[in-house]
């Protein structure tokens, strides 16, 4: 006996892969948003991360932290999921990226500030780059100070934060809402395999999004 779905039938892992293989070779698309991900201390968190970059179709990750990520690569992998290959990222220390920051610009925090504003309010620049911070802590000051914009996730409960991957989940596909393919612009996506990658680990501050 067959059912009938008014939603449509699941799609098995094969259509799911020559689906998104369609997307992209027809390349009407723009690349999203680079992400800076300052003081992420859980290596489950950055390989979601890297899975939402793939997902997102953000090109380069940046892992602001000063410790020896190698002994995280195989959790990291678990949650990656394979986009580690997928995605440019790489570790920078928090001085590195001070230096550089001008090439990021413009440059959004996600963090709950005196000065943010919701992100369902704003108007996002095609080019931009996100930045998240510690589980705990948020955005260290000194990488805060670099951002020329902040904006927030309304929340409606009694938790006032949720897990940062998802705080940039949210954020990377409201972007992508606002820059769909209707805009008609082309790009040209690229994917490498991650470089060799050198740590770093920030200063922590105040509480902004739960681990």
């Amino acid at each position: 006996m067959s059912i009938k779905f008014l939603v449509g039938e699941q799609l098995d892992s094969r259509v799911l892969y020559e689906r998104q293989k369609t997307l992209r070779a027809r390349q009407t698309y723009l690349p999203g948003p680079m992400i800076i991900a300052a003081g992420l201390q859980v290596p489950e968190n950055i390989g979601s991360v890297l899975r939402l970059a793939d997902a997102a179709g953000s090109q380069r990750v940046i892992i602001i932290n000063d410790g020896d990520p190698s002994h995280s690569q195989k959790r990291i992998h678990r949650t990656a999921r394979n986009c580690e290959v997928l995605v440019k990222w790489e570790f920078w220390t928090p001085a590195k990226f001070i230096e550089l920051n001008d090439s990021f610009q413009p440059l959004i925090a996600v963090e709950l500030t005196t000065g943010s504003t919701s992100i369902f309010e704003n108007t996002l620049p095609d080019k931009c780059a996100f930045m998240i911070g510690n589980e705990r802590h948020g955005i260290p000051l000194l990488l805060l100070a670099k951002c020329q914009q902040a904006v927030h996730i309304p929340m409606y409960g009694v938790n006032g934060s949720m897990n940062v991957t998802h705080a940039l989940a949210v954020a990377l596909f409201e972007w992508r809402r606002q820059h769909s393919e209707s805009s008609g612009r082309r790009s040209v996506c690229f994917r490498a395999p991650p470089p060799n990658n050198t740590s770093s680990r920030p200063e922590m501050r105040s509480v902004r999004w739960g681990c």
